[in-house]
């Protein structure tokens, strides 16, 4: 039963890659409706050429913004990762 799991979800994957998806994975500090993921994701579609497969997650400990990630590409907007960039140069200083 282990290897099930692993199996199916390779599959769905090579399933994903020959229709020409790409998995994309957003989070959003509030909840977002579904109008707002399937105009997000309407506009993933457009910027990268291809249907995409979007894996929506509310996250509050991003304490507001989003974080999107299509492939190897990243897109950080969320108020906690700003925080952190903050944090990094006053340690640096």
């Amino acid at each position: 039963m282990f290897y099930v799991g692993q199996i199916l979800n390779s599959f769905i994957e090579t399933c994903s890659k020959k229709r020409g998806e790409l998995k994309a994975e957003l989070k959003s500090a509030k909840e977002l409706s579904s109008d707002e993921i399937s105009k997000i994701t309407d506009e993933l579609t457009k910027n990268f050429s291809s249907k995409i497969k979007l894996n929506y997650k509310h996250d509050e400990s991003l304490i507001g913004g989003l974080v999107v990630q299509v492939g190897s590409t990243m897109v950080d907007t969320s108020i906690k990762n700003k925080l952190q960039q903050i944090e990094n140069r006053m340690i640096e200083a």
